[in-house]
Parts: C-alpha cells; structure tokens; sequence
C-alpha cells in the first residue's frame, strides 16, 4: 500500500525511508506515544511514520498528545485521517494517560517558538518541560515501555565566546559547560538538563533504551517563518519584502541540518546508539549570519539587497549565543548518520515549500 507524502516533498521522504531502511523492521507492530508531535520536528516525524507504515505494513500504531487536534488537522489532514494515527487533547504537565499497551516513547514536548519568542515567563517555561517530563515518564513507566526518545537541546551548553578571526569550537558531548543558574533567560537550558535527568533515572530505574537528541539548529518545509529564527525570516523576507535585514553585525556562527536528515536522526537514536548516551544533533558546516543572508538572497532573490544593521546582539527567550555549532563525530562514528544534504538545497527546499503554501492559500481563500 502506497499513501501520498506531502505535496512537492516525495524525493525527500524516498531518500527518508531508504537511509531509515534497517529500522523500519524494528517498528513493525509496535505502539509508539509521541509528545510534541505537531510541531516541526513532530510533522517530519509523523509524515515519514505515516508513510512507512503503509508502504512495509509495519502495523505500527502512534498515538500524539497534542493541544489542539482540530488545528494540525487543517494543515496535516492525510495524518489525522490515518486509522493508525489516534489525537489525544491535552497540555504535557497533565495530560490524562492514554488507554492501550505502548512499547515507545518520543518527548519532544516544549513550549512553543511562539511562546518563547513572545517572552514567555521563564518559570512558566522551566515548568511545561521538567513538570511535562516527569508526566510522560510517569506514563511511561505505568505502560511498561522498551525505548524513549528525549529531544534536548544543544542549549544545555554555555554559550561560547565570539569567535575570533572566523575561527570557532565545535561543542562535543562532553562539554562540562552549563548555561548560568543566575540568568532567567536560560530557563530552557536549565529545564532541559533537567529533563535529561528526569529520564536518565527513569530509564535505568525501568530498564528502557534511551535516546537523548540535543538539537541544534533546523531548516526545511514546515518551519515557521514568521519568528525569531534568523534563517526562517530571511527566507520570508527574500520572498514577500523588499529587502533581507541582519539587525546584528552578522558575525555570529550557525549551522543547520535539514529536516528530512533529522528525522533519520531521530530514528536512530530512538533505537540504537549506547542508552542514555547524549548525543548532538545538527550540522557542523559553520556559517555566519551575515554570509547566511547573502547565500539566501543568492538563491531565492538575487536582486533585493541584504542590509546589515549592526545593531547590538540581542536574544529573546534565551542567551546571546555567538557561535553555535556542534561537533557530530560522535553521531558519525557511532550510528553513521550525516548531514546528508547540503545547505543550498535546504534553502531552496524550503522556499519552494513555502511559496507554493502561500499559492495553495490564496487559491482556497478565492474560492470561499
């Protein structure tokens, strides 16, 4: 049985389930519970789940704890009208527990990038991850699951000096470095360290495989282009303004990892990798923001000019971070994952997608 991917997408969930060929067999007839699971990451994730499904008949059967099921629904209906696919309303801290047996666990649950960059209340924000962690893990332990996957995050390292001279550090793993107790704009980082313990006990308490994602920077289709995220606005604005804007110096070092390469990501560390081994997720392939607008308006609209503000750094929701990279020799070396697609064709992907859901848009308002 074969079922649709998303519109304009079917190259890059074919590349998915080929580089996630030996894992599929290890999904067949199990139940997976997924927090999280309309968000970005969790779209990827569920798309690539609901395709596999039908294409190997893995049987496999995911239930997704979601705020609000109506409103993924409108975006994402072939899911929410998959039988093998079941929508549970409710906020992570207090969800009531499904019924059902369940073998995995995805956590991928956080406050939102809206919230977040909205300025959300640091304590309110600690507590919907390390309060949420300790409910699913409670539900978790009830249903008697084998594995879980915990999606930190590469902000539970301190945030790196400027680089100097366009030189930079990859952080590794086993980075001792924290993010400052006595800043309440590393809320984030603190609860997801937090939550990193909250699963580690849980886990060899329970005897679970565990998987811990500390991710890093993404882009691709279904990324939210209207907020704080530099690649996201400068794709926006190199398609609907009449300029691409760097308010900073645009000295500050990022690298991304494209949505289709995540998802294998994922996959592996669900299921393989040492348990209860962090393990970076991300690009390695550094680039300034300033070099970032410039490659944007270099693909997308080669005749809008790229002004470089020179403002002073500023972050919302979280600390000034100058070089944000991480080292993946561990994820190479281990679980032979890569970054598989290069950043040009990540950029242009995710335009393209973009583009053509503000034409499906426009096409359905006319017709209302």
């Amino acid at each position: 049985m074969t079922v649709a991917p998303p519109a304009g997408l079917a190259a890059d969930f074919e590349l998915i389930l080929a580089r996630a060929a030996p894992l599929w067999p290890r999904l067949a007839g199990k139940s997976l519970f997924i927090t999280g699971g309309t968000g970005f990451f969790g779209r990827w994730l569920l798309e690539a789940l609901r395709i596999a499904n039908a294409r190997h008949a893995l049987n496999l059967r995911v239930t997704v704890l979601t705020r609000n099921p109506a409103a993924f629904g409108r975006n994402a209906p072939a899911i929410l009208a998959d039988p093998a696919f079941r929508f549970v309303p409710g906020d992570v801290r207090d969800f009531a527990f499904p019924t059902g047996d369940f073998s995995h666990v995805i956590h991928a649950a956080t406050t939102s990038a809206h919230e977040t960059f909205a300025g959300e209340d640091p304590l309110r924000k600690f507590d919907t991850l390390v309060v949420g962690t300790r409910r699913v893990l409670d539900f978790a332990a009830e249903r008697g699951i084998e594995n879980l996957l915990f999606t930190s995050s590469g902000v539970v390292y301190q945030p790196l000096p400027p680089p100097t001279g366009g030189s930079h550090t990859p952080i590794p793993e086993t980075s001792l470095l924290a993010p400052p107790t006595h800043d309440p704009a590393s809320a984030l980082g603190q609860a997801k360290r937090a939550a990193e313990f909250l699963c580690a006990c849980y886990a060899e308490r329970y005897g679970w495989h565990l998987g811990i994602a500390r991710c890093f920077s993404f882009v691709g289709p279904f990324l939210p282009l209207d907020i704080h995220y530099a690649i996201g606005n400068f794709i926006a604005q190199a398609l609907h303004a009449e300029r691409i804007v760097v308010n900073s110096d645009g000295t500050a070092l990022r690298s991304y990892l494209y949505a289709a390469d995540l998802v294998v990501w994922l996959l592996a560390l669900l299921l393989d990798g040492k348990s209860g081994q962090s393990c970076n997720v991300g690009s390695d392939a550094a680039i300034s923001i300033g070099d970032l607008a410039h490659l944007v308006r270099e693909l997308i609209a080669p005749d809008k000019a790229v002004d470089i503000l020179g403002k002073a750094a500023s972050a919302v929701g979280n600390p000034i971070r100058n070089a944000y990279i991480p080292d993946i020799t561990m994820a190479r070396n281990t679980l032979g994952l890569d970054v598989w697609t290069d950043l040009s064709t990540a950029i242009r992907s995710t335009a393209r997608h973009a583009a053509n859901q503000m034409t499906d848009d426009d096409s359905k308002e006319g017709q209302q």
